[in-house]
């Protein structure tokens, strides 16, 4: 039961996720709703460490082990600070999007 559960929750999440294809490129791109000064104001609200982790990883494009070099800590916990601050990021929006 718990098996089939999980599947068929995993098949809904795919289809949600899924492109839409069309025939012709738009003349313009998709406004993001989620602007630079709102991820901003959301990486403020995450712990210093976290923060530092997210930035260093897609703003300055460096690796777990450069990173871990540069804060001082194992690559382990880069990568655990990375997937927590993700969550939260990921829990707020979907938070906001019930709205």
């Amino acid at each position: 039961m718990r098996t089939t559960m999980v599947r068929l929750h995993i098949r809904s999440w795919r289809r949600r996720r899924r492109e839409s294809l069309v025939a012709t490129v738009p003349e313009h791109g998709a406004h993001d709703r989620y602007g630079d000064a709102d991820l901003w104001a959301e990486l403020q609200r995450l712990p210093r460490r976290q923060r530092a982790v997210l930035v260093l990883r897609y703003y300055e494009d460096l690796s777990d082990q450069d990173i871990a070099d540069i804060l001082g800590v194992s690559r382990g916990t880069v990568r655990s600070q990375a997937a927590r601050a993700l969550d939260k990021l990921r829990i707020k929006r979907v938070l906001q999007e019930a709205r």
